[in-house]
């Protein structure tokens, strides 16, 4: 389908728009802080309220302080895991066989702060949108693009017809297996992701400011007619779009991208993790300690506690990031790479590739290639 058509469907008023917009136009609830559920909402209407206008008993949307993987994704395809309580219903029809759902985020929707388990890209499509984060208000304009990780409690508002607002969300359970190729690269992006990944309560938020890209609005109309119209619904076809969508993201925008702080971000933790990413080869627990004024018995309890890992295992898991990297682009031999990003024994190299990877160093470079 092409590009007007899918924009043409995506103009349409859904219900629980239509609906919105009604209680909005009555009544305009810009103002009204950030909500928890329907019934909050309801109480907020009212005091405001100028206009009479009868309120719905039951909600109109899903209004929640927290999602869930299963509320979004096919049971099937989920990585075993007991879910949370109260994580049965669903939000949207879960998509089979997929890593990824692109839905359009509801116009006139209230404000209220939620968090996700999984990863989210927000894109404003058309219009502009306000996102709040940590007590404070953005203004979004069309061509702006959000890369939310879980657990980051923020909210988006789109008062707007023109509005046209885009969520793509990932299972941050599989986001390292299937999206590999953009965890090798070098880059601002590739580490937030696995500063996300391994970072217990991360909540720092990447804002790109992408104007109009006609290719990045394309590869998003694309992946939303993937995933909401288009039946035969291809795994491998929307990865490929994630992809290009990264790809276009670090080759335009990634030298203005701006990092917002959420609530729990930590300014220490950034520097620790910076300092380590850049000196990965040579390193030590005490060269970092000596570097970033701490005790090595403090920057190891607070390493292990802010992400789960010890240093050592941190700091593998940094250069093996770097050797896929080197094996897929360079001509560096094994041989050099392992010399190159700190390793000092081949054959541990070699094993520890293997039990990460699933494959060799030389079967890993010529799949990547």
């Amino acid at each position: 389908m092409n590009d007007e058509k899918i924009l043409s469907v995506l103009k349409e008023f859904e219900p629980a728009e239509k609906a919105y917009r009604r209680l909005y136009f009555a009544n305009p609830y810009d103002n009204i802080p950030p909500v928890k559920n329907w019934e909050e909402f309801v109480t907020e209407y009212k005091k405001n309220m100028k206009n009479p206008v009868e309120l719905p008993t039951d909600p109109i949307s899903d209004i929640s302080t927290y999602f869930y993987e299963c509320q979004f994704f096919s049971p099937q395809t989920l990585m075993p895991k007991e879910p949370s309580p109260g994580a049965f219903e669903m939000v949207y029809p879960p998509v089979a066989n997929s890593e990824c759902v692109i839905f359009k985020h509801l116009r006139y929707l209230p404000v209220f702060d939620h968090a996700l388990e999984f990863v989210k890209l927000t894109y404003v499509l058309q219009g502009s949108s306000s996102f709040n984060l940590n007590h404070k208000t953005y203004h979004l304009p069309a061509g702006s693009m959000i890369v939310v990780g879980p657990n980051t409690i923020q909210s988006f508002f789109a008062p707007h017809d023109e509005d046209l607002v885009l969520n793509i969300i990932m299972r941050s359970s599989s986001f390292e297996k299937m999206f590999l190729p953009l965890l090798m690269e070098n880059n601002e992006l590739s580490d937030y992701f696995w500063q996300m990944l391994y970072e217990k309560d991360f909540s720092s938020i990447l804002l790109f400011h992408c104007g109009y890209n006609k290719e990045i609005c394309h590869l998003v109309l694309q992946l939303y007619y993937e995933s909401q119209i288009n039946h035969n619904h291809s795994l491998l076809l929307s990865n490929s779009y994630i992809l290009l969508l990264f790809a276009q993201l670090i080759r335009n925008h990634i030298e203005d991208v701006q990092k917002l702080s959420g609530p729990s971000s930590s300014m220490t933790s950034d520097k620790i993790f910076q300092y380590i990413t850049e000196h990965k080869s040579t390193v030590t627990l005490g060269m970092a300690a000596k570097h970033l004024g701490l005790s090595t018995g403090y920057l190891s309890r607070y390493i292990k506690s802010r992400t789960g890992y010890t240093f050592s295992s941190l700091l593998q898991k940094l250069r093996l990031k770097e050797a896929a990297y080197l094996l897929v682009n360079s001509e560096l031999s094994v041989e050099e790479i392992v010399y190159k990003i700190g390793y000092s024994d081949i054959s541990n190299f070699y094993r520890t590739f293997k039990n990460t990877y699933q494959m060799t160093p030389g079967e890993f470079r010529s799949q990547y290639r």
